[in-house]
């Protein structure tokens, strides 16, 4: 049910940021009036879509060390995914529910857990990563992750994040995701010495897939 959603995100969630004892009143005020001034600034650019943007004022604002606002913890999740970093996303959402678990961020979490599986890829040399999905999700979102992590893969030789459920190959291993299982995905001159040409896979049951109910 929603309302256990709810209940078990605040109860696990922690707020982040706290008000730093060795502030003077006068510098706590000050720094309170900063993220008040960064938060403002931060929903004028969403409602622009201008994500660069916010990204960097979102990074101002955590580094005051104060609490951030729920809503703009939100806006930086919506940021993160137009990028295609879903762990940034999960991160964020995470953050908003030691706020305020509102539907939408329950929702969505909801999502990521039962739909998405966390991915760790490495490659030994960049040109043999190449990762592949055998069928591209239809979903906007979901395909513009799978696209984000494969010019990752290519451009770094390595992947860590979150991809949609499906069947996936990376350097001629066939691998598939699984919500609630972590996948691991290695291909490199270590294994290789100890004898094994093989990839090595490595599949363990989440924590974070359990404990979330929705209607």
């Amino acid at each position: 049910m929603l309302m256990l959603s709810l209940s078990l995100l605040l109860l696990a969630t922690p707020v982040f940021g706290a008000e730093p004892t060795e502030m003077s009143a006068a510098e706590l005020a000050a720094t309170k009036a900063e993220v008040d001034r960064l938060s403002g600034e931060i929903k004028t650019l969403a409602s622009r879509q201008v994500w660069g943007g916010v990204e960097r004022k979102y990074r101002q604002a955590l580094a005051l060390g104060l609490v951030v606002p729920g809503d703009v913890h939100l806006i930086a999740a919506y940021s993160a995914r137009d990028r295609g970093d879903l762990i940034a996303v999960y991160d964020r959402l995470t953050r908003a529910a030691g706020h305020a678990a509102s539907k939408e961020v329950v929702d969505w979490l909801w999502d990521l857990d039962h739909n998405f599986g966390r991915v760790t890829l490495k490659a030994d040399r960049k040109r043999t990563a190449a990762l592949t999905a055998d069928m591209m999700p239809l979903d906007p979102n979901r395909r513009q992750a799978v696209e984000a992590a494969i010019l990752q893969a290519k451009a770094a030789g390595k992947f860590k994040g979150l991809l949609p459920r499906g069947s996936y190959n990376f350097s001629g291993q066939d691998f598939r995701v699984e919500p609630g299982i972590s996948v691991r995905v290695e291909v490199s001159a270590k294994v290789r010495r100890h004898g094994i040409t093989a990839p090595t896979i490595v599949y363990h049951e989440l924590p974070t897939a359990k404990g979330q109910e929705r209607d």
